[in-house]
């Protein structure tokens, strides 16, 4: 028969066990990134570089060529701030162009 102390520590090692994983899962980085847009200065695909990612709507103030990378998240830009208006292109696949943009927001949805 097993004493009370041996039950606590495999009980409590049962519980490590099974929290360990799970708190990795919940806390851990992930591993997909979301869809993006990386936007250059310019002229065309040079110079500095900006990469937008978040959920929502976000102010765009490159003008340069870009590169969307879509990973499931769908995204549309406006020629408005504020994500306002009609959107000017949307994106639900990859898509790279070194011409100039005039866009002034991006939404992306999550």
């Amino acid at each position: 028969m097993a004493s009370p102390k041996s039950s606590s520590v495999l009980a409590i090692s049962s519980m490590v066990l099974v929290m360990v994983p799970m708190m990795l899962m919940v806390f851990g980085p992930d591993p997909v990134s979301g869809s993006h847009l990386t936007i250059w200065s310019g002229p065309g695909c040079n110079n500095r570089a900006v990469r937008y990612s978040n959920c929502g709507c976000s102010s765009i103030a490159e003008n340069g060529g870009y590169e969307f990378a879509y990973t499931g998240q769908t995204a549309a830009v406006y020629n408005q701030p504020s994500c306002m208006g009609v959107a000017h292109t949307r994106f639900n696949s990859n898509a790279r162009s070194c011409d100039p943009v005039g866009w002034k927001s991006i939404h992306i949805q999550c």
